[in-house]
């Protein structure tokens, strides 16, 4: 029986959140132990390196796998090119870092030039598998890709864990990392072998970096937004107090990845294939937006009135001074959320060079307003990423509008529910959480203000939410009932 893209989708999605919740929990749990094992400090020195390898790793792909990905019409020729100008990268990329490991250390403010040498040794693993991984993207088969991202998540946390326990310090993080993309490499190839050949097709090659310039010219501001906040907090706060707001973003990130990344790697290969189909999209994106608002709101305020029982369960008593950056990072959780539907939608359109100034406009915000806020500590480096983070959204959702016809005010008909029942919610748990500080046990008062918050939301999304939406959103909720509950076994015999 043969499987449509949409019901791959809904599978893709379905595999990848079982997948990430699995994850998440991994994650979670080795983040716990790794915050008892190592000092803020060590987790500064790799937070450190990795600005350099984030930035880097823009320009080891250049493109090349979202190319691949977005590419109606495949030839053997175009996917020998891709390869050979990703093997390329990743080799020149190497042996740039290695060479000038001195002078790239010091502008971000490391002292650890062999940490940084051995840890760029992960692009030549990893530009071995990088076509590999995006034909996997490419033919919709996430639940072989959540099943790799998980056994490398699980991987990277048993070796990190060992190391630390004997003693490497920081060396723990940096091997667990480099044994994991070993692993994850090899398993990619495994299921998805290529022919390896090395030839450049000219008119291939054009097309891949015509395309892949756009796009790692995005990824190079994208990634200075990423990871300016942390240079300069490097620069100016020290190794410490990054490690302190390196956490705090890390928690952000934690709902972040579970669910956004999830929707947006499934959706990019996805809106790539009905890119001319504007209608299609535009119920794809308003109907997405709404159901991440009804996801975000819940955590953030669970995260802002248990904010410290969080930092308390996850890191550890000394880890008191990331509670407040957290607080007012989790307030930009729907923006960092929705924003990734946006940027896959433009990315399936190919306007790559749209999305740049975008990029350049959330990287100068993110730099700019770091610089600003540096003088309150990580606190106002907090306020000011949450800000540019905010206005990214919005800059990104004009350009979606533009690109697809999509009204703003319609946006706000999904959207104006659902922040209205979690202004109410919010406001209510509050006073709430207040009276529940008679109970001196952390995980206790987090739990009873989780399904409370939790609770509130399923009835007011049953009695209110599903009753004053419009009908796309009720006909939008039915079919994924209809896909994840009644269908799900069936489709996964039907992949088999």
């Amino acid at each position: 029986m043969k499987v449509s893209n949409k019901d791959k989708a809904f599978l893709g999605v379905y595999w990848m959140t079982i997948m990430g919740m699995a994850g998440v929990v991994i994650k979670l749990l080795i983040t716990m132990i790794l915050s008892r094992l190592l000092l803020p400090n060590e987790f500064g020195q790799v937070a450190t390196i990795q600005i350099v390898i984030s930035f880097a790793e823009i320009f080891w792909m250049m493109g090349v796998g979202s190319a691949i990905v977005q590419k109606k019409v495949l030839t053997e020729k175009y996917i020998a090119t891709g390869n050979t100008i990703n093997l390329l990268l990743g080799l020149i990329i190497y042996g740039t870092i290695f060479l000038f490991a001195p002078f790239i250390a010091g502008i971000v403010g490391s002292n650890n030039i062999t940490m940084l040498r051995i840890l760029s040794i992960v692009f030549v693993i990893h530009s071995i598998s990088g076509v590999s991984e995006a034909l996997l993207q490419k033919e919709l088969r996430f639940k072989i890709i959540s099943i790799i991202n998980i056994i490398a998540t699980l991987t990277n946390g048993i070796v990190a864990v060992v190391l630390a326990l004997n003693d490497f310090g920081a060396w723990s993080l940096v091997f667990a990392q480099l044994i994991s993309v070993t692993i994850q490499s090899v398993l990619s190839i495994i299921n998805k072998p290529i022919k390896f050949k090395l030839s450049i097709e000219k008119e291939s090659a054009k097309e891949l970096l015509n395309f892949g310039t756009g796009y790692a010219l995005s990824k190079v501001f994208n990634n200075i937004a990423g990871q300016g906040d942390y240079f300069v907090v490097s620069q100016t706060l020290g190794s410490s107090a990054l490690g302190f707001y390196n956490r705090a973003y890390q928690l952000l990130q934690v709902p972040t990845n579970l669910i956004a990344t999830v929707m947006e790697r499934v959706l990019f290969p996805l809106l790539a294939l009905y890119q001319d189909e504007h209608e299609k999209i535009r119920y794809v994106v308003l109907n997405l937006t709404a159901l991440m608002a009804l996801m975000a709101f819940p955590i953030t305020i669970v995260s802002l009135t248990m904010g410290d029982e969080l930092v308390q369960i996850v890191l550890g008593p000394k880890w008191n001074q990331t509670i407040l950056p957290f607080k007012i990072l989790i307030f930009s959780l729907f923006f960092r959320m929705a924003y990734k539907i946006g940027d896959a939608l433009v990315r399936s359109q190919g306007a790559v060079y749209k999305r740049l100034w975008v990029q350049i406009v959330y990287a100068g915000l993110v730099i700019g307003g770091a610089y600003i806020g540096k003088e309150w500590g990580i606190v106002g480096v907090a306020t000011t990423t949450t800000t540019a983070i905010i206005i990214n959204y919005f800059v990104m959702t004009l350009l979606v509008g533009h690109l697809i016809e999509l009204k703003i005010q319609d946006l706000l008909r999904y959207l104006t529910p659902i922040v209205f029942v979690s202004l109410v919610i919010g406001f209510i748990s509050y006073f709430i959480s207040l009276s529940l500080n008679g109970f001196s046990i952390e995980f206790v008062r987090l739990v009873i203000m989780t399904v409370f918050i939790g609770g509130g939301y399923l009835l007011a999304f049953k009695f209110f939410i599903i009753k004053v939406m419009p009908e796309d959103f009720k006909d939008f909720i039915n079919i994924v009932k209809a896909q994840t509950i009644g269908k799900i076994t069936a489709k996964n015999k039907a992949v088999k």
